[in-house]
């Protein structure tokens, strides 16, 4: 009963926002399509609806295995996670996607990262890929709305993790936007895209981030993504991002098949020593899936 709910939810989210614009009616049914997939594939306590400029979009947040700490003091217990993880999947692709996406928003969870993975928006199958670059402001929305939802619920550190395209897009987010809430950003596999229309920067997006970065990259990568690996470094370098760190896994590929646990392994590594660097971790109450559905 509570999937046939949320389809319908988001089938009337979409078809009740007066302020889309004709080109996005393509965009959006397939996201529509997306969405009645996960409503049933996915977890349904972990099914969220945001809402960012151009209607709702749907998240799948998973908790954290939480920590009880028992005060000798007081003697109490208190649950404490480490903080929570926005990911932001690639071209085409959903919350879910099986590459790098879905490893990472189970596996991270299993280390006191709670995760948030978001719908990015994708483009109908007639547009070319190079339209791709006109969907960073809407991008920015639903990645501030995301933000906004966390700290709502006074989750901190809040971290921004974008894979492929993803990564750009919350590049630019960063850039742009400079949002207070966001303690770190890590970057899997960044692609420049330097046909997209508009043109995209990633190097004066990483030149614009102040926050502790970690770009991640295979060492059998995408050949745009490893033309980049200096220009990155020097991009954040030339900005004075100290907490800048660059890493490459060994044998791995674009997709991370078959090197899912070490990617995990590396992320975890990279946030237990920005921990001095970001704010304490967060002692909360765990949230339960009726109070997370309400607050939506």
């Amino acid at each position: 009963m509570r999937t046939d709910i949320y389809i319908v939810v988001f089938v009337l989210g979409f078809m009740l926002n007066g302020q889309l614009a004709a080109e996005d009616i393509k965009e959006l049914s397939r996201e529509q399509q997306i969405a009645e997939k996960l409503a049933v594939t996915a977890d349904v306590d972990e099914i969220i609806s945001l809402k960012a400029a151009g209607g709702r979009f749907i998240g799948l947040y998973k908790r954290a295995r939480v920590r009880v700490m028992v005060s000798e003091i007081s003697e109490t217990k208190t649950e404490k996670i480490n903080g929570v993880v926005i990911l932001v999947h690639g071209m085409g692709a959903h919350p879910d996607w099986p590459d790098v996406i879905s490893p990472l928003r189970t596996r991270l969870t299993e280390t006191g990262w709670s995760t948030l993975s978001i719908q990015m928006p994708i483009l109908s199958p007639e547009e070319r890929v190079a339209e791709y670059g006109k969907t960073l402001r809407l991008a920015n929305s639903r990645i501030q709305a995301a933000v906004d939802y966390l700290h709502g619920w006074e989750i901190e550190p809040i971290v921004l993790l974008g894979y492929s395209f993803g990564a750009a897009q919350a590049a630019n987010f960063l850039a742009t936007n400079k949002p207070e809430n966001v303690q770190a950003f890590i970057s899997v596999s960044m692609l420049a895209q330097k046909f997209f229309k508009p043109k995209l920067d990633v190097y004066k997006f990483i030149g614009g981030i102040t926050v502790p970065m970690l770009d991640i990259y295979a060492e059998k990568d995408l050949e745009d993504v490893r033309r980049g690996i200096d220009d990155r470094r020097l991009a954040a370098n030339k900005n004075g991002n100290t907490e800048f760190q660059q890493i490459e896994l060994q044998g791995s590929g674009h997709h991370y098949l078959g090197f899912e646990d070490i990617l995990v392994e590396q992320i975890q590594i990279w946030l237990q020593s920005m921990a001095p660097v970001m704010d304490e971790t967060a002692e909360i109450s765990e949230i339960s899936p009726e109070i997370l559905h309400e607050r939506q």
